[in-house]
């Protein structure tokens, strides 16, 4: 009985010391693609790797901005304003 409660304690801990570092990974790579690292925090800790692998598949903010800027810049125009009505531009 009390070796048994020892695997399990040992094993808990294992599964929080996991979940505890994955948290920190995930919140740094959020913050490094301009997310709320702290709800990214949340998940790291929560799902535990699945959410540091969540984190890695984001798209970067930063680098959708500069492609958006690279395509005002060579003539792109939206067919309609974001949040607007769709016949604002068009008028």
């Amino acid at each position: 009985m009390c070796c048994a409660f020892s695997v399990e304690l040992k094993s808990l801990v294992v599964v929080l010391v996991v979940h505890l570092i994955s948290a920190g990974l995930t919140k740094t790579v959020a913050a490094q693609k301009a997310r709320n690292s702290n709800r990214w925090a949340v998940v790291g800790l929560l799902l535990g790797p699945l959410g540091l692998i969540a984190a890695v598949g984001m798209p970067d903010r930063h680098q959708i901005v500069y492609f958006r800027y690279l395509a005002e810049q060579q003539g792109y125009q939206p067919r309609h304003a974001f949040g607007g009505q769709k016949g604002e531009m068009d008028a």
